[in-house]
């Protein structure tokens, strides 16, 4: 979420960015007394070098002189005292020593001008050093409210207590106050203004990388969508054309025998099942397609019963069972409970288990093992199917449940798919309540693992009649296998 900024930064407009903006006021505060210090060391030592050469004599004849030496001297030593300090805190790196050194120097700076100022007050009646400094680190440095307040009030505070027991003359003290607090406004609005602006150009900073992250994150969405759009086409164009190209070949041969009068059953018989299979394949995507489309559209109906989940998984795996062992492959259904009542749709769990069991067959070799298995815990049933087939690699695993991907790009004949399979089985599930996770290993198989909430619809009996005819029930299997070539 980005922030509109107002004129006045407070701390809730920083929100998150507000432990960084602090770092980054002091890092900035720290560089900036170190310039401070430098020019410190410059001038003081230009001023010496001058006063020795110069105005030594003047220090003989007017005594009131004799300090400026030792106090350029003193300012020289604390100045190099403070960067020796200074090079043991960066190398340690610890943000609150830093943060202590920026007030040691500002403290020593605002005081020492103070004693700067009642020294010129005795003798030229003004503090002008002290005015000078509040003003020039107002502008300089970047405080905050509360800082600006104890710096700037504080020693204001401490300067007009020196001035009371200095100064007889009543009217030049309330002279000099007024001055002074004149002073000390003006530098924490001064101050006020530079901290808001720090703020601000921050927050925009940070506003600006953020639009420009979300920006990119849109692009690189839009590229991923546009890549998903042209696997879809060419995808869909792929399945649709194979199908169909297969039952225009079929119908030719047919029509060709036809036509010559040379009729051959076989044959004929043989055209129409690949016709019919390849219908079956258009109907399957199709439903696919049609299911997909109202998940996304939030469209999909779940009607749930009250069905014993043992005996619906069984009457499902056994219709297949000659099916697949037609194959070669053994088919082995086992559960560690024999009687189970949730609440589910059986046409959905009917849906996701033929599609677990085809591609099971599908990537399992003459000989291989298909196991499936219910069992219950944490509040769930899960129905598991697996199978001892070509696996699949850790990095396939985090794209299968994607739409059209498929898991064996090699794409045999016998491994057709549209790869959107396994995707409407996550899409199924997670309208049901449920979820689906896959253990798997290449070269030693897969099991797809269904989690389905084990509760119960309080005000319905438990239903035993199945939702479908054996007649619909078979068409619903070779829909389901019509991609399996046989």
């Amino acid at each position: 979420m980005i922030k509109r900024i107002t004129n006045i930064i407070s701390a809730s407009d920083l929100g998150e960015y507000e432990e960084e903006f602090r770092n980054h006021r002091l890092v900035l505060n720290f560089e900036k007394c170190k310039i401070v210090a430098r020019i410190w060391i410059f001038i003081y030592t230009v001023l010496l070098v001058v006063g020795y050469f110069v105005y030594t004599p003047m220090y003989k004849e007017y005594k009131s002189c004799l300090y400026l030496p030792f106090n350029q001297v003193i300012m020289i030593i604390l100045a190099i005292s403070w960067f020796a300090l200074v090079k043991i805190i960066d190398k340690k790196s610890r943000t609150k020593l830093t943060n202590i050194m920026c007030h040691i120097f500002l403290n020593v700076s605002i005081y020492w001008c103070i004693l700067m100022g009642i020294n010129d007050l005795n003798r030229y009646g003004t503090v002008l050093p002290y005015i000078f400094c509040i003003l020039t680190l107002a502008a300089f440095l970047y405080l905050n409210f509360m800082e600006s307040s104890i710096l700037f009030i504080g020693s204001m505070v401490v300067l007009i207590v020196a001035l009371v027991y200095s100064m007889n003359e009543g009217a030049m003290l309330y002279s000099h106050i007024i001055n002074i607090a004149v002073s000390v406004i003006f530098s924490m609005i001064i101050s006020r203004i530079n901290y808001q602006r720090l703020a601000k150009d921050f927050i925009n900073e940070k506003n600006i990388l953020k639009a420009k992250e979300i920006l990119e994150a849109t692009n690189e969405k839009l590229k991923m969508y546009e890549r998903a759009r042209t696997d879809f086409f060419a995808n869909i164009s792929h399945e649709l054309r194979t199908p169909l190209n297969v039952i225009y070949s079929a119908e030719q041969m047919a029509e060709r025998m036809v036509s010559s009068g040379n009729f051959n059953n076989n044959k004929i018989n043989k055209y129409l099942k690949m016709m019919k299979q390849n219908c079956f394949r258009l109907i399957k995507l199709i439903n696919n397609l049609i299911d997909i489309t109202k998940i996304d559209a939030a469209n999909f109906e779940i009607r749930l019963r009250n069905m014993d989940i043992v005996k619906v998984v069984e009457d499902i795996t056994l219709s297949v069972a000659d099916y697949i062992e037609n194959k070669g492959v053994v088919l082995i259904f086992d559960t560690e409970i024999e009687e189970k009542v949730i609440a589910c749709d059986p046409d959905v769990v009917e849906r996701i288990m033929l599609n677990l069991l085809s591609n099971a067959v599908k990537f399992t070799d003459k000989g291989g093992n298909i196991f499936v298995n219910i069992y219950e815990g944490d509040g769930q049933v899960y129905l598991s199917v697996k199978d001892t087939g070509v696996g699949i690699s850790e990095v396939a695993k985090e794209q299968i449940f994607s739409r059209f991907v498929q898991v064996d790009k090699s794409i045999r004949r016998c491994r057709e798919g549209s790869g959107i399979g396994l995707s409407l089985v996550k899409s199924l599930l997670e309208v049901h309540g449920g979820s689906i996770s896959v253990k798997s290993k290449l070269g030693e198989g897969s099991e797809f693992i269904v989690a389905l909430r084990d509760c119960v619809l309080e005000d319905e009996g438990v239903t035993t009649q199945a939702s479908k005819g054996e007649d619909e029930r078979i068409q619903m299997i070779d829909i389901e296998f019509s991609d399996i070539y046989k």
